[in-house]
């Protein structure tokens, strides 16, 4: 299992600062958040890379439209990893992920919003074989009733025992990471953000988190 960091941030000093910090203590994966890019475009994916070209970079542009087009930019930025919305047509993810395999460019179908992800994870994989599908639940539906954490786990795993690499995010912490290490169901990237970012020391926090998750193997 992989720790990934979304740097979900606006200030670009901030992220490439993070991304140095942490690079120094084992970091692996950081994404360039969709706040992130929307406030300063795809070039901040170079940023995020040149400050530690060790890690993998996910350019989280959740694309909606345009598959093609929009996988072949995050390439050209330096991505390694790029999203696509499973929310939306089957086209533009076909697009998205057929481009992605041409050029090199892993890519992630991001499930957030999706009523039925595990239907909808399946109904993706008979036109096209995503790198990952991430099982996220979204900041604001945190923030009222909803999907639990360990239903999320639950509905990864299903997917993941199908032979399919899977990720969750949203909103996780140390007790999340604990939860997933002592269930036994190994997922390929776990995503933290806010846990790390806005700690009073991220590096710390990193260390602690991902000393957790590599404690399974």
């Amino acid at each position: 299992m992989k720790l990934q960091v979304a740097l979900d941030l606006v200030d670009l000093r901030k992220a490439i600062a993070l991304t140095r910090d942490l690079c120094e203590v084992g970091l692996e994966i950081v994404e360039a958040g969709t706040p992130l890019i929307k406030m300063y475009g795809l070039p901040v994916v170079g940023a995020l890379k040149a400050a530690c070209p060790r890690a993998e970079v996910v350019a989280d542009l959740k694309t909606a439209d345009v598959g093609a087009l929009e996988a072949s930019l995050a390439r050209e930025f330096g991505a390694d990893w790029a999203t696509v919305l499973g929310a939306t047509n089957m086209e533009t993810i076909e697009e998205f992920v057929r481009e992605g395999k041409r050029i090199g460019l892993k890519t992630a179908v991001d499930l957030i919003g999706v009523a039925n992800p595990v239907e909808r994870a399946k109904e993706i994989l008979r036109v096209a074989t995503p790198d990952l599908f991430v099982f996220h639940l979204g900041i604001d539906v945190q923030k009222r009733a909803g999907l639990r954490f360990e239903e999320l786990l639950d509905l990864a795993y299903r997917v993941k025992e199908g032979g399919v690499g899977v990720g969750i995010a949203g909103g996780l912490t140390e007790k999340e990471i604990e939860y997933v290490v002592k269930s036994g169901k190994s997922i390929d990237i776990i995503i933290v953000g806010r846990a790390v970012t806005q700690a009073d020391s991220p590096k710390t926090k990193f260390m602690t988190i991902n000393n957790i998750l590599k404690s399974k193997s």
